[in-house]
């Protein structure tokens, strides 16, 4: 068994797989993203399926398939060789190099390249030069050098953007990496965690402390917690305990004119209530750079959850998705049933891949009852089916290695579907696309939301999407540059076919490509950000291609205009 997959995950994920290995024997899947294969082994964990064949090869389309003036996917490169970007100085970097506790990278050195690297193998921008910053001082004296000097910024956490918007070309990075420091207050429940972290890094730190405490946190353990976090953030136990912004107790944001500020709801300043109002789902990159979180953990039901794996034929999809439409109205807050449509090992060969849709189910409660509720999605007749118990922690550590893009390309869309969206209309609009995929790596996966969600107040957080009952996420993969084009414009048209059955869109899941994108994103809180964006940043230092008070709209022309999917700022 190759284990290198498993490096950024630790001792207790490799330990788990290697004992899932010795015990696999099903081939379901326990993922609501493609891929994991599950095993029985004592109903514990299970291994992440791990396909072999993919090539890790960048992929940015030829330029020929569009006789635009610009790139495809892309903007020209930027090469550099000394402390001089394009034709354009950098004035006193040395003297700011000398200022930080963290590193300055320029694009000769070897550490520059990976970090450049994100989980998108499409994306590649050249920044003038990066910054890992190891404090918040380091954050504040970046933002004063690129005020001073004239030069955009963007930041970078997990590297999860999936538009690759923490990067950029031709302006500077400032990745927060090194910044990782976690504490764990178990008596209060809460956890104080610095934005280089990512969740995987959160949950082995509460497996550590014994106290079976749980985070709001990402089913993907490599994505940062920061971006993840403004944007909304589900989790699999979102349902009982609320988004991840709904358990976001305070927050250290650097302006971008170097002040710090500790916000809560509770700031004395209005300035700053507003400020955290717009950090809870107003979208990362807007507001400042945010160093550090104060988040609630909770104590679940039970300390080993039901999870589930259920798969089903396409040809069996009306009826399966029609039940579940209907049904997921019934269940408790404890139960998300989330949903994926994509390849998976043949059950008769699992040597072989098939196309199947299913259900990930989690229950944060008894065994026994969660087991009993989901029998009537046992008895529709599933191509598989397997139940296990395990910490929310460790499930998401081993169920979310799947879900990396990595080397790969990858154009994602997504969607806000309201209760009993899934009518038979939308069922056979996902049949006809899943029909014919380009590539046989592309699948959809959906979030189940609800409960506790809905029942905050709409306007309490910047957050627009309450009353969504399911979060579709559609990612387009392929390994070619060749096939960039074919591949983006199914998955273009897949949602366009989709989009009477939504009532907005996830900002998490940015895509340039999206028309009228202010107010699927935001909705009625749009006017309001911008508000807020006039104060706190009023000459645009952290300014976008999609960042609140952008006017950037994508040309929808056909052939699609392709150039806004590789490039960070549309000026």
């Amino acid at each position: 068994m190759d284990e290198r997959w498993l490096h950024p995950f630790g001792p207790h994920v490799a330990g788990a797989a290697r004992l899932a290995v010795a015990g696999q024997h099903d081939d379901g899947d326990v993922s609501p993203d493609r891929g994991a294969e599950p095993t029985h082994l004592s109903g514990l964990l299970w291994l992440p399926w791990v396909d072999q064949q993919h090539r890790h090869q960048p992929s940015v389309p030829d330029h020929a398939a569009d006789h635009r003036p610009c790139q495809v996917i892309g903007e020209p490169a930027v090469h550099h060789t000394t402390e001089r970007s394009g034709t354009i100085a950098l004035p006193d970097l040395a003297a700011l190099r000398r200022q930080l506790s963290g590193t300055v990278l320029l694009p000769a050195e070897p550490a520059y390249q990976a970090a450049v690297q994100i989980d998108n193998g499409r994306v590649q921008l050249a920044p003038r030069f990066i910054v890992q910053a190891n404090s918040t001082q380091d954050v504040a004296l970046v933002l004063q050098y690129v005020r001073q000097h004239g030069l955009r910024l963007t930041v970078k956490g997990g590297g999860h953007s999936a538009s690759g918007y923490s990067l950029n070309s031709g302006g500077v990075v400032l990745d927060m990496s090194l910044m990782t420091r976690i504490q764990l207050d178990a008596e209060a429940r809460v956890v104080t965690v610095q934005t280089g972290a990512r969740w995987h890094e959160v949950y082995v730190h509460l497996i550590d402390s014994g106290t079976g405490l749980i985070p709001i946190g990402g089913g993907c353990p490599t994505v940062g917690i920061a971006g993840f976090m403004q944007g909304g953030g589900y989790s699999f136990v979102s349902r009982s305990y609320g988004l991840s912004i709904d358990n976001l107790l305070a927050l250290t944001l650097v302006t971008v004119d170097g002040q710090v500020h500790r916000l809560s709801a509770d700031s004395a300043d209005p300035a700053e209530r507003e400020l955290f109002w717009a950090c809870r789902g107003g979208g990362g990159g807007n507001w400042g750079v945010a160093v550090e979180m104060e988040v609630r953990v909770h104590a679940p039901r039970s300390d080993r959850m039901l999870t589930a794996s259920l798969r089903y034929a396409p040809s069996q999809a009306q009826e399966v998705l029609g039940f579940y439409n209907r049904w997921v109205e019934s269940l408790p807050d404890e139960m998300a049933i989330y949903g994926i449509w994509g390849p998976s090992p043949d059950p008769s060969d699992p040597s072989r891949t098939i196309q199947t849709f299913g259900f990930t189910a989690i229950y944060n409660g008894d065994f026994g009852e969660g087991a009993k509720l989901l029998s009537p999605l046992l008895e529709l007749g599933p191509l598989s089916a397997s139940l296990n118990r395990i910490t929310l922690p460790e499930f998401e550590l081993i169920n979310g290695a799947s879900t990396l893009v990595a080397h790969r390309s990858a154009y994602i869309r997504s969607g806000m579907m309201p209760p009993g969206a899934f009518k038979p209309e939308a069922i056979a609009v996902f049949e006809r696309f899943m029909a014919v995929a380009p590539s046989p790596d592309s699948f959809i996966v959906w979030t189940h939301a609800g409960g506790r969600i809905e029942a905050i107040e709409p306007n309490a957080t910047a957050f627009a999407h309450r009353g969504a009952r399911f979060v579709p996420e559609l990612k387009a993969i392929w390994d070619q540059p060749q096939d960039a084009r074919a591949n983006i414009e199914w998955a273009h048209a897949f949602f366009e076919a989709l989009e009477p059955f939504f009532q907005g869109a996830y900002v998490n899941y940015i895509d340039p490509l999206l028309a009228g994108w202010q107010a699927k994103y935001y909705g009625d809180h749009y006017p309001r950000l911008l508000e807020i964006k006039r104060q706190c940043d009023p000459a645009g230092l952290l300014a976008f291609q999609q960042g609140v008070g952008s006017r950037f709209e994508p040309e929808l022309s056909q052939p699609l205009n392709l150039a806004p999917l590789n490039r960070t700022f549309a000026d």
